[in-house]
């Protein structure tokens, strides 16, 4: 999970610079607030084993806490990764995990926005819940299609997003029964007042209908929905 620094200043998802959150919970939060996120991880792993040869070389976009690359990298002893978010701190607990699972020498992590990397040819890239802090004005596009033009024809992407059209009855449910899910996974009340304030103040939520024409103007296609948890989707794609 990444953040925009610029976007996201004084907002809950800040990690760099918000007080109340450590970088230290983030695992726990992130579990209490995502369903099924140990399965989410696994079924991205499967959809990647599925598709990539020994030799693979994967984009990790929002590679802060390290929660991918540890899971992909014990999956497969030979894929190589590159991570890249412009969060310090997130960044940094993602290169203890590298280290403490002795995968330094297969991942390289970039403090920066994907835009900023060389324009190299990846086997396969993953954005897990990046894009819902990026305003759809263009920023949103402008970022789909940074991930596409450094991956191989024909490879697989994984998105994953907050996904829904905030201005609906639905979403206002869905969003209500996010938060009680998280309470009963123990998230604590400030946390989770906090967060989502958060969802309707700072985060830019489309919805599928959008999320699928973005994709496709972005040049990815055969895009099939892997992942509904509340307002959290997950689609795989491939880039032409």
């Amino acid at each position: 999970m990444c953040v925009n620094g610029k976007a996201m200043t004084k907002s809950p998802f800040d990690f760099d610079t918000n007080p109340n959150f450590q970088v230290t919970d983030y695992d726990i939060v992130v579990r209490q607030s995502i369903p099924g996120y140990d399965a989410l991880l696994s079924m991205v792993t499967a959809l990647l084993q599925l598709e990539l040869t020994d030799t693979a070389d994967i984009l990790i976009v929002g590679a802060g806490g390290g929660n991918e690359i540890s899971v992909l990298g014990q999956a497969h002893p030979t894929w190589q990764f590159t991570g890249v978010d412009p969060s310090e701190k997130m960044l940094a607990v993602a290169q203890s995990k590298v280290e403490s699972l002795n995968l330094g020498n297969r991942v390289a992590l970039h403090n920066g926005f994907v835009q900023e990397l060389p324009l190299h040819q990846f086997s396969a890239a993953t954005s897990l819940l990046v894009m819902h802090f990026l305003p759809d004005d263009g920023t949103k596009l402008d970022y789909l299609q940074a991930i596409a033009s450094r991956l191989q024809p024909g490879s697989p992407f994984l998105l994953v997003d907050f996904q829904g059209d905030k201005q609906s009855e639905s979403f206002k449910r869905l969003v209500d029964g996010w938060q009680q899910r998280a309470r009963t996974a123990g998230m604590e009340p400030q946390r989770l007042t906090e967060l989502a304030n958060g969802i309707w103040q700072h985060l830019h939520c489309i919805p599928e209908e959008r999320t699928l024409e973005l994709l496709a103007q972005a040049k990815f296609k055969n895009v099939v929905r892997f992942y509904t948890g509340f307002i959290f989707t997950g689609w795989l794609a491939f880039a032409e």
